[in-house]
This record gives C-alpha cells, sequence and structure tokens, in this order.
C-alpha cells in the first residue's frame, strides 16, 4: 500500500485510538500512540472507569473487527473469551418481557475490557514503525498558523519537561474530554454543535467467579428497565471463570458501592435462579460505580472551519449509551472509514471522515436516545415520532416474547445490524399488530 504521510500520532491508548493506530500503520511510515496511563495499562486503568464493567464484541462490531483485523474474533476465544450466540445464549428482558430465544446465528464474544484491549494492543505490538508512549499526555497542539496542526507537544502528568511531535497528522482519541475542543478554541475555531441526551445514567458493578455452564448454555442474563422501573441488571460471564454482575439505574435511583445495599439491590432485579447462582458465587473485587450524566453526539460534519492536519475519533466524535454495547462497534467503524479516506489522501481528510462518521453512528444515536427517553428520569429525546415509537416499541416487544423473528430482528437494530428502520416493514407490522404480544400489550 501506498505511503501517505511519514509520522501519525494517535492521543489515547483506548481502543479507538488502538483500532486507529492500526489502520494509520498501513499509511504512514511512523506511528506513536500517546496514552497517560503508565504500567499499568495492561490491567484496569485509570482512564477507562468503564472498563469494570459489562464488555463484549456484540453483533456488528464482530464482523467490523474482523474486516479491521482478519482472525482477531477467533484469537479472542482461543486466549479464553466466552463466545454465545446472542439470541440462543441470551436471556433478554426488555419492558419486563423476555424476548423469545432461538439460534439466529448472531454470534458474541464476551471478555473484560482490559482482556479485548490487551488483544488489540498485542497485535499492534507486532508492528515495528509503531511506538506506544506510555505515561505521557498531550499539553497542546503544534501550530504555526490556525489552519495546520503540524504536531503535538506532550509530557509527563504533573509536570517535568515536554517533548515536540511533528507529525502529518494527529487524531484525538482521548475519549469524553476531547483534547481538540480546547485547542479548537485557542485557535478561534467555533465549537461543534452538540446533541445531548442526559440519561442520568449509573452503574455498579463486582466481579464474581461460578461455573460457565451454571445456567446450562446461558451465557448473559439481561434484565432491562420497565416504563415503571428505570432500573436494570446484568449478570454477563467473561474470561477466566468469572461473571460480571451489575446494577444499573436512570434519574433518581443510584446503584450502592456498599457491598450489602448493593446485593439488595441485586435482589430485587435479578430472576430467582440468578440470585440463587450470585449467592453461591466468590466475590472477586469489591463493588466499582460509573456515572453517566449525558450522552452524546458532536457535529465535526456541520463544521464550516477546521484546521488540517487533526482528526476526532471515538467518544471524543460521540458517546451513545455504553448499556447498548455499541462503543467498541463504533470505534471499529470510525478506524475503517479512517482507512477509507487516507486511501484519498491527507488533503481535506477531515471532511470526508467526519461526513462518513456521522452517518456511520445516526441510526444507533436515534434508537438509543428514544430508548431512554421513555424512561423515568430522563428528559424527552424532543425527537420527531417519539410517542408512536415508544407506543410500538412495547407492542413490538410483547410479540417478541413469542415471535423469535422479531425477537431477533429487534436485537439486530439494537446492535446496529439493521437501520431502525427495519422495526417497521410490513412483515414485520403484521407479526407485531397480530400477535398474542400485541393483544397483552394493548390490555396493559
Amino acid at each position: 500500500m501506498p505511503v501517505t504521510g511519514v509520522h501519525a500520532v494517535v492521543l489515547g491508548g483506548g481502543m479507538s485510538g488502538l483500532m486507529a493506530a492500526h489502520v494509520l500503520a498501513d499509511h504512514f511510515e511512523r506511528v506513536t500512540v500517546v496514552e497517560r496511563d503508565g504500567d499499568e495499562a495492561t490491567g484496569h486503568r485509570r482512564g477507562v472507569p468503564q472498563g469494570w464493567h459489562p464488555h463484549a464484541l456484540v453483533l456488528r462490531a464482530t464482523d467490523l473487527l474482523e474486516e479491521l483485523l482478519p482472525g482477531m474474533n477467533e484469537q479472542y476465544v482461543r486466549d479464553g473469551g466466552v463466545p454465545a450466540e446472542m439470541m440462543g445464549q441470551h436471556r433478554l428482558f426488555y419492558f419486563g418481557h423476555m424476548l423469545r430465544q432461538s439460534d439466529a446465528g448472531l454470534n458474541t464474544v464476551w471478555a473484560s475490557r482490559p482482556f479485548l484491549e490487551r488483544g488489540i494492543r498485542e497485535r499492534l505490538g507486532g508492528r515495528g514503525h509503531v511506538t506506544l508512549r506510555q505515561g505521557w499526555e498531550a499539553v497542546g497542539p503544534l501550530a504555526p498558523t490556525p489552519e495546520r496542526i503540524t504536531g503535538v507537544v506532550v509530557g509527563r502528568p504533573g509536570g517535568g519537561g515536554t517533548e515536540n511531535l511533528t507529525a502529518d497528522l494527529v487524531v484525538d482519541a482521548t475519549g469524553r474530554t476531547g483534547r481538540n475542543r480546547a485547542w479548537l478554541r485557542e485557535l478561534g475555531y467555533p465549537l461543534p454543535r452538540e446533541e445531548r441526551v442526559k440519561v442520568n445514567l449509573a452503574y455498579a458493578t463486582r466481579i464474581l467467579r461460578c461455573d460457565a455452564d451454571v445456567f446450562a448454555s446461558d451465557r448473559a442474563i439481561a434484565v432491562g428497565p420497565r416504563l415503571d422501573r428505570a432500573r436494570g441488571l446484568y449478570f454477563t460471564v467473561r474470561e477466566e471463570g468469572q461473571w460480571t454482575l451489575t446494577v444499573y439505574g436512570y434519574g433518581d435511583f443510584r446503584p450502592s458501592d456498599d457491598t450489602a445495599v448493593f446485593m439488595e439491590q441485586v435482589r430485587e432485579l435479578a430472576p430467582d435462579d440468578v440470585w440463587a447462582a450470585i449467592q453461591a458465587a466468590e466475590p472477586l473485587t469489591d463493588v466499582h460505580v460509573f456515572h453517566v450524566p449525558e450522552t452524546y453526539r458532536r457535529r465535526y460534519d456541520k463544521l464550516s472551519r477546521f484546521p488540517s492536519g487533526l482528526l476526532v475519533t471515538g467518544d471524543a466524535l460521540a458517546a451513545l449509551n455504553p448499556l447498548y454495547g455499541t462503543g467498541m462497534m463504533y470505534s471499529a467503524a470510525y478506524a475503517l472509514i479512517l482507512g477509507r479516506r487516507l486511501r484519498e489522501g491527507l488533503d481535506g481528510l477531515h471532511r470526508g471522515f467526519f461526513k462518513d462518521a456521522a452517518r456511520a453512528v445516526a441510526g444507533s444515536w436515534r434508537f438509543s436516545s428514544l430508548s431512554d427517553s421513555f424512561l423515568p428520569g430522563v428528559p424527552d429525546s424532543g425527537l420527531p415520532g417519539a410517542r408512536v415509537a415508544l407506543w410500538y416499541l412495547r407492542r413490538l416487544v410483547a410479540a417478541a416474547e413469542h415471535d423469535p423473528v422479531l425477537a431477533a430482528d429487534f436485537i439486530r437494530v439494537a446492535g446496529a445490524l439493521r437501520s431502525p428502520v427495519a422495526l417497521a416493514r410490513p412483515e414485520m407490522l403484521l407479526r407485531t399488530l397480530g400477535s398474542r404480544g400485541a393483544a397483552r400489550a394493548r390490555r396493559g
């Protein structure tokens, strides 16, 4: 593949940064990844507080990752990640209805965040022209003129000397903080318009050890919120005989980091057999809590001016509700978009990338924003058709309790394998509105 440039720098060594670095390594003579966390970056990192909580390569994420890094899914399973069929080996409750289980060929790999991140990092480490600078952070841009970023100043957290890294391209993958926004202000650029939903979400997690076959073939239990109860529970398998136990809630509900209170909250939500398994399991960690005040999408694609030599990816670009499991999927999607656009050269790279990235995330953003806005404690999304969507969605999931086709198609939309528009296809409408489940929803 022809070389596009001499040096690219990625800010942030999380999933988005590592995946972007893999693509950049195909186009640049040298790639440097700058990561604030130090040697502890191989375990639960301070910079990834959500790393304690449930993680999986869900649905479209497995396809995108395979396109980006062929053989990666197989390697994860070989190294200890737990494969599971999404509809046949998951118990999924939505609006109080358990979706009908069936074998729909929807593959998933459950594992911890450090495990998944380590696999990507190890694959990247095999590329000799890629350097990982752990224990360093971006201090500011190198910008001889406001129109052009020519690199970045890096330094040690907490002080010390700095170093200039010149680069043809700097990619900001620093997550929600998004270092580039401060740089844009300093250089006289407008900030991107933001679309936000104040989800007021919090979740608490404890890691347990129990047998992978404790529920026969089921590998994940997901008790979703109801319209009268904006909280839920996950109990999901991961590597090394461990399970992730999570309680989450929206609005005023807050899961507790006190073990006794946390277990009371678990008991309220867990099915009886799940509660029995949890009581018999061996606790491995304390309870870890994480807060998500809001989700957002930053519309870089709408900016009329943006400096060349700079790009934004990952959660610095958009952060959806993590409970939908789309974070790593979009890390891979953005990396693939970057690769396609780099084949056209660096000139105007940001315009094409931001346009494609906004288009890629639009369906999932609308689906998650609508779904969240139905819950107590979450403000109305203001999206057109929200009331009609809720009316229809309640009937669809009620029907999906008995209809495996509806259940699988609903999960395909939730997992971004299909557009939300797919749920309104004529055959879906007939299955939804002409079923026993729909009649039950109308009575309820």
